[in-house]
């Protein structure tokens, strides 16, 4: 039962890059995560709070800034300068860089064989992404950005650890709040450098509220759930797990015969977060 949460945020952020692709045809990635984000906020905003709105703590502030803005703009900058493959396999290193920060900022045990699980894993999500394309051109700003958004990542999970309510709904809105906030100079700057594309219909429209309700507004919900039910590691680790959703849908969605590589692929994600979260378990236990 305790998995559900993350599984379900899993789903709908495996999803969320089908229904990107469609947003961002008719509306720049930036703009379109402006609006992503209002809509959370929106949404957040008449959900029934526990605790009357406290905005002004330096946690939250960054925990908003890391996890949408920097995140996003990292991410969608990187997509303009470097391939969707490239990006997603940096951004999927996110859960093996965020155990080796807490080992070293946060003092927790992590054994080889933990290392060597994470590896297999994204050895796994290399598979799935790749499936069958072994050229990779390479762009130095744009993989460096993405490598970027990775570690906004690592920050975000590093603030939201250091809130005693980060899995409340009210908690949720601050902190999307502050991520709005801080996406509006980026924003802006995409707007009025980049002259970007604006074009609303049905399709954009929906997707955008794909987006904001279940992706945002539900999603980190759920996923700071998971981070106080199953720990911040084993919670990141589900990054390996979303291009994997991602890669299945499209072939169902498409229809398409999955390869070995795409099958072989989950194996080794399924098998390397087996064996980390069996450690991380064991390490609980005796720690």
């Amino acid at each position: 039962m305790k998995y559900i949460p993350l599984t379900i945020v899993t789903l709908l952020w495996g999803l969320s890059f089908i229904a990107t692709k469609i947003v961002v045809k008719d509306i720049s990635p930036l703009i379109a995560a402006l609006f992503r984000f209002s809509i959370a906020l929106l949404v957040l905003y008449f959900m029934p709070q526990k605790r009357k709105i406290s905005l002004f703590n330096k946690d939250k502030i960054l925990a908003g800034f890391w996890g949408i803005t920097a995140y996003f703009a990292a991410e969608n900058f990187s997509l303009k300068l470097t391939s969707p493959t490239n990006a997603a396999m940096i951004v999927s290193t996110a859960p093996i860089w965020y155990v080796l920060f807490t080992q070293l900022f946060h003092k927790k045990k992590t054994k080889i064989v933990q290392y060597v699980a994470s590896i297999i894993a994204l050895i796994g999500v290399a598979l799935v992404i790749l499936n069958g394309k072994l050229y990779l051109k390479v762009n130095s700003l744009g993989d460096f950005l993405a490598f970027g958004a990775a570690f906004s990542w690592v920050f975000y999970t590093h603030h939201i650890t250091k809130l005693k309510d980060h899995s409340s709904l009210t908690a949720i809105f601050e902190i999307t709040f502050w991520g709005v906030i801080t996406l509006i100079p980026f924003s802006l700057i995409e707007y009025f450098f980049f002259k970007p594309h604006l074009k609303f219909n049905v399709s954009s429209i929906f997707g955008l509220l794909y987006l904001g309700i279940f992706c945002s507004a539900l999603g980190y919900f759920l996923w700071n759930k998971s981070i106080e039910t199953l720990g911040d590691r084993s919670t990141t680790n589900a990054v390996y797990v979303i291009p994997v959703v991602t890669a299945v849908s499209e072939t169902l969605i498409f229809k398409q015969i999955p390869t070995l590589l795409l099958i072989s692929g989950i194996i080794l994600v399924v098998f390397g977060l087996y064996v980390f979260e069996k450690f991380e378990e064991r390490g609980e236990i005796h720690g």
